[in-house]
């Protein structure tokens, strides 16, 4: 319940409207069954694609060193029945409905919407993430150069 600022009058949060909510499980069948079956690079390729069809981004494009330390104390502690709310409160809904539970990869989904909450889903939040991903590479003794050729020009 949120009090009105001076008033004392106490008001119910409003409702969330679920018939406008972006629902996740209907892009993730097949992570589902990756999840069942898959490798962990299957599972990785395919939870970057629903992100990319999603957000037109995925987790590798921000630096996750720019959510404050706040923000990584709440994921680090965070339930299912939290992210479900926070979830819907930012216009997503995270219920598998082909199986009844929540999607599987919740908790990397909740990245997402935090990290578009705090404006890091940018052309130029991504150029900066994988130059420094790029940079981190090139400090390897055996790697010389980084040639990147995605469909998003960074």
């Amino acid at each position: 319940m949120s009090r009105i600022a001076g008033m004392g009058v106490g008001m119910q949060k409003p409702a969330i409207d679920v018939s406008t909510l972006i629902r996740i499980g209907t892009y993730t069948a097949e992570l589902e069954r990756l999840h069942l079956w898959g490798t962990d690079e299957e599972i990785d390729r395919e939870f970057n694609s629903v992100c990319r069809t999603i957000w037109g981004y995925t987790l590798d494009d921000f630096d996750d060193h720019r959510i404050p330390k706040e923000d990584h104390d709440w994921l680090d502690e965070l339930t299912a029945r939290v992210a479900y709310r926070y979830a819907a409160e930012k216009g997503y809904d995270l219920v598998d409905y082909a199986n009844g539970e929540i999607v599987s990869d919740w908790w990397g989904f909740v990245w997402m919407i935090l990290a578009e909450v705090r404006g890091l889903l940018t052309p130029e939040q991504r150029a900066l993430a994988w130059k420094k991903h790029d940079e981190r590479l090139l400090t390897r003794e055996k790697v010389v150069g980084v040639i990147r050729n995605d469909c998003f020009g960074s």
